[in-house]
């Protein structure tokens, strides 16, 4: 599967321009009226003034990419008719040269390349879509999960359960893993068999009442599950449920999703958003637990302490695991640490100064990059991990969706424009006029990144540096 992320935001930046007006007066010369510079003779008709103008200027960058044209395009069914009752769910796959979609209640393949179009599959269908191992999943009206063979659109099977639950808002996810297909519903979670489609089990955590995320990991015949806890603490809990029969095996309050799950262990991150900002005293606790027992076998705490006085404004505490390396949020810096030497009060290997914007939040690390949104206006800023050098990631519009595939990064803006940037230096190196001011998440696949606009996919192929 590809690596992926994405993002989006909108924000207006506001002047003002106060103009001031001037009488003088002249006993035998007349009068002169002197506005912004502008001298007006007596008699002289005038233009009614605002009483307030501003005017908005976008602070981006401009570049000047060359504008490619789509090697196809295709009219699909509007994702925005259906995220107002699925909620914003993958409607569109792009894996192994083709592109699955819906097309009047239908599930479409398309040749990624040509754009010529392979098959079609059922009717009246939910618009959802997920692939893994040649096969495409989704569901039926009536919300029983199918198989397609993803090459000739041939049904492999439909599951004889319906995966419903009557809730309004609810998480969902299709997620293929190995023989098993799970389905995520809410609080809910069902595993089918990936041969035939027969229903393994299903599982309800309760105590979520619904509220479950879309975290699903499968390990050592275990799954793991977080949900969204409420009461007189509202906190993530992670749960562990047993492969073969959906039996629980365990749940801890206040746990989050796996960091990393190896050798037999479970390292969850202990629920952090309780953190005192009037204290300069702060840290970020690691709990170990046994996978099947959920037993705990020890804890990791790296301590930081703030500078200057209360009440501070950057606290964080945001954690990220690149193979071995931890990354750790502190205050003013980022602390690396090298997570598999951990010794009680262990010192970070390195730090270097976080960007000093409130605005700012950590959400990933793509080559060698920490990346930062800024959670007003949804751009990105990119902070190498060498040197702490910030790379800007702007271009000369507001945007929309922002996806990440190794070296490329694809930024749908309102005006119309998506463009191809390098991730490492921040040009643009091309740019699709798509005439478009909404987007869904850019797909890629073989070379070629498939656009998402409203009732319309782009499809254009990456120059040799970004495929």
């Amino acid at each position: 599967m590809n690596e992926h992320s994405s993002v989006t935001s909108d924000k207006k930046n506001k002047c003002k321009r106060l103009w001031a007006r001037t009488l003088l007066a002249g006993a035998a010369a007349g009068i002169l009226l002197i506005q912004a510079g502008i001298t007006m003779l007596p008699g002289t008709a005038l233009a009614e003034q605002a009483d307030i103008s501003v005017r908005h200027t976008y602070p981006g960058l401009t570049h000047s990419s060359p504008v490619i044209k789509p090697v196809w395009t295709a009219q699909v069914d509007n994702y925005k008719n259906h995220e107002m009752q699925y909620g914003p769910v993958p409607q569109t796959a792009a894996e192994d040269g083709r592109v699955f979609a819906f097309t009047g209640g239908k599930l479409a393949a398309w040749d990624a390349s040509s754009g010529k179009r392979m098959w079609t599959y059922g009717k009246d269908l939910v618009p959802m879509v997920a692939y893994g191992e040649g096969t495409v999943y989704g569901f039926t009206s009536g919300h029983m999960l199918y198989a397609v063979n993803a090459k000739t659109g041939k049904q492999k099977w439909i599951s004889k359960e319906s995966t419903w639950i009557d809730t309004r808002v609810r998480t969902e996810a299709i997620i293929p893993a190995r023989d098993t297909i799970y389905v995520i519903k809410g609080s809910m979670t069902f595993a089918f068999d990936a041969a035939s489609g027969k229903l393994r089990w299903s599982a309800n955590e309760p105590m979520a009442e619904g509220n479950g995320t879309d975290y699903l990991v499968e390990a050592d015949g275990v799954v793991l599950r977080t949900f969204m806890i409420q009461g007189a603490i509202t906190s993530v809990q992670l749960d562990a449920f047993d492969k073969k029969t959906g039996k629980k095996l365990w749940g801890h309050f206040l746990q989050g999703e796996g960091l990393k799950v190896e050798n037999g262990l479970v390292y969850s991150i202990y629920d952090s958003s309780m953190l005192e900002e009037d204290k300069p005293e702060q840290s970020v606790v690691i709990n170990t637990f046994n996978l099947k027992t959920g037993v705990k076998k020890g804890e990791r705490v790296y301590s930081w302490k703030l500078e200057g006085e209360p009440p501070y404004t950057h606290v964080s505490g945001k954690v990220l695991l690149k193979g071995d390396t931890l990354y750790i949020e502190q205050g003013d810096r980022i602390a690396v640490y090298d997570f598999m030497s951990y010794k009680e009060g262990s010192k970070p290997v390195r730090t270097f100064t976080n960007p000093y914007d409130n605005m700012l939040q950590l959400v990933g690390i793509v080559q060698e990059r920490l990346m930062y949104r800024n959670i007003e206006t949804g751009e990105l800023t990119g902070v190498k991990t060498v040197n702490g050098q910030k790379i800007d990631l702007r271009a000369e519009g507001v945007p929309v969706q922002i996806d990440i595939y190794g070296k490329g990064l694809f930024r749908g803006q309102q005006n119309g424009i998506l463009h191809g940037m390098d991730l490492t230096s921040g040009q643009s190196l091309f740019q699709v006029r798509t005439g478009a001011m909404e987007y869904a998440p850019t797909l890629k696949t073989d070379g070629i990144i498939i656009i998402q606009t409203p009732g319309k996919l782009t499809a254009v192929k990456l120059p040799k540096s970004l495929r």
